[in-house]
This record gives C-alpha cells, sequence and structure tokens, in this order.
C-alpha cells in the first residue's frame, strides 16, 4: 500500500472515530450535561468490543456481518457507563466535571488492568484484540471498511443534525439545554429528557472505541487520547453538528499524519510527529475558545425548585 492509501485509510478511520466521539459529546450539552467523560467511556467501548468480537463468542463466524452485532452489543454494554454519569450528574446534582474526570480514571484503569487477563483468556495473547479485520480492499490502496466506517460516522452524524435541527424532540433538547425550567413549565419531564440523551451519548462514545480496537487491532490499555480531541473538535465546532463534522476531518488528517509514521519517515523527530494532533489542538482551542459559546444551561444541575 503506497503512502496515500495509507493516509486515506488512517484519516478515514480516525475521521470516523473522532467524529462519533465529538457528536457523543455535542448530544450531552445540547441538554445541559457536561460529558467530559468521552475518553473513558471510549475505553470500555474498546473493551467491550476486544470481548464481542473474540472468536471464542462466535460473531466472527458471521463473518463482515458479524461486526455490526459486536459494535451494537459495544454500545448498549457502554451505556451502563452512561447511567453513572446520569446517575451522579442528574439525579445527585453533582459536578459534571469531577463526575466526567472520575468515568475517565476509572476507564483508564478498568482497561489497563483488564486487557491481559481478558486477552490472555479470549484471544491467547497479552492483550485484547480485533476479532474483526479489514475488508473489501480496493485497488490495493484503500480498505473498502475504512470508506465504510467513515461514510457510517458521517450518516449518523447528519441523521444526529436533522433530528436536533428539524424535529419537536430535538428542538426541546436544545431548549433543555439553554433554559429547562421554561421546557419544564410546559410539562416536559427535563429529567427523562436528559436521561435518554445522556445513554445515547455513552452508546455513542462506545461505539468510538470499538470503531479505535478495529483500527489499532491490538489494544494497548488506551485510546491515545482521542476522547480528549473529541472534547477539542466539539469545541472548535461551536456546539454545531455540520462544524463538527468539518472540524473532525481536519483533526483526523492531522492525527492519520503523525500514526502514519510518515513524517518520521521523512526526517521529521518522532516525538514531534506524534505529538502534532495535540500541538494543533491546543492551539486552536486557544484561538477559537473566544468565539464560540457553550449551551446557556451547560453544566448546570437542574433543580424543578430553582424555576
Amino acid at each position: 500500500m503506497g503512502s496515500v492509501g495509507i493516509i486515506l485509510n488512517y484519516a478515514l478511520l480516525y475521521g470516523a472515530i473522532l467524529l462519533i466521539g465529538a457528536l457523543s459529546a455535542y448530544l450531552c450539552e445540547r441538554v445541559g450535561i457536561i460529558n467530559i467523560g468521552i475518553d473513558g467511556m471510549m475505553c470500555f467501548g474498546a473493551v467491550f468490543y476486544g470481548i464481542f468480537s473474540s472468536p471464542k463468542l462466535g460473531l466472527v463466524n458471521m463473518g463482515n456481518f458479524g461486526i455490526v452485532f459486536a459494535i451494537l452489543l459495544t454500545m448498549i454494554a457502554t451505556m451502563i457507563v452512561g447511567v453513572m454519569h446520569a446517575y451522579a450528574t442528574i439525579n445527585l446534582k453533582s459536578n459534571h466535571v469531577i463526575s466526567g474526570a472520575a468515568i475517565n480514571l476509572i476507564g483508564l484503569a478498568f482497561a489497563a488492568f483488564i486487557n491481559a487477563p481478558l486477552g490472555q483468556t479470549l484471544y491467547g495473547t497479552s492483550r485484547l484484540e480485533s476479532g474483526f479485520n479489514d475488508f473489501l480492499f480496493i485497488g490495493n490502496s484503500i480498505y473498502g471498511s475504512s470508506i465504510i466506517m467513515f461514510c457510517l460516522a458521517i450518516l449518523v452524524a447528519i441523521a444526529i443534525y436533522v433530528v436536533i435541527n428539524k424535529t419537536k424532540v430535538g428542538l426541546r433538547c436544545i431548549a433543555i439545554g439553554e433554559n429547562p425550567g421554561s421546557v419544564d413549565s410546559q410539562g416536559i419531564n427535563v429529567i427523562c429528557y436528559q436521561w435518554v440523551v445522556v445513554l445515547l451519548s455513552a452508546a455513542l462514545a462506545g461505539f468510538a472505541g470499538g470503531l479505535f480496537l478495529f483500527n489499532i487491532k491490538i489494544f494497548q490499555g488506551n485510546t491515545q487520547g482521542l476522547g480528549y480531541l473529541a472534547l477539542a473538535i466539539l469545541i472548535i465546532g461551536a456546539w454545531k453538528a455540520e462544524w463538527i463534522i468539518v472540524a473532525s476531518i481536519v483533526f483526523a488528517l492531522f492525527t492519520s499524519l503523525s500514526m502514519s509514521n510518515i513524517l518520521t519517515n521523512i526526517g521529521f523527530p518522532k516525538e514531534l510527529a506524534y505529538s502534532m494532533p495535540y500541538i494543533i489542538t491546543t492551539i486552536m482551542l486557544v484561538f477559537f475558545s473566544k468565539w464560540v459559546r457553550p449551551p446557556e444551561h451547560d453544566g448546570i444541575p437542574y433543580d424543578k425548585n430553582d424555576r
């Protein structure tokens, strides 16, 4: 596979991962719930995907269609983590940032602790792996699976954009993020909306974690900080689905360049090449933070007695 093919495959897969991760955070914040625990949820998702894609569970015997079931099971399992975040932030009215940070720590610790024993049990190796390989190899340069994953992420983004901006349910979500008291005064169950959206957000984060393991094949116990990049994409995209898509593609190109070793092969310092996406993220956050505005009630626990 040539250099262009390598970059394109990495860009498509990382684009899908970053886009789904950013959309996960976007959904939460549309109903006023800050979720900085995307990276931790992605760690859980990667572990669950490694379990469900194991040959011992038999989904690999279904061929490429087994990937669909493995991803769906991963999304459902990751909702358990969403329950923790939803209960802490909505019912207990805990600080959203602290809850998300706790999920990041728990997810990273869980993945690092369980990786080796599960890898030995399910794969006979010291690490969890992806039971499914790339498929639909096109023209000796591009994996059809990369295109399919990226197109699927784009379809998810379009669906979320339409639902949030063009339907009654989505407009209610936007209103909850801006002024939940006024929504509640019209007899709409704000708490129910927030719970459902947080669980969907966790499912998407699990989806992103599963795609991550499908991409790298061997799990190292973390997601290389892609969950934090997804949060940066949310901010740079100004909490708008259409700009989140654009930002995800741009960041995927930078990430693919750093991960493909092409820069190091032409003499770029290895440390600088691997750090490039995070350096660019920091610079862009500083630049864009003055011009973007999150939802008005973002991160503020809602209490019916306060309206």
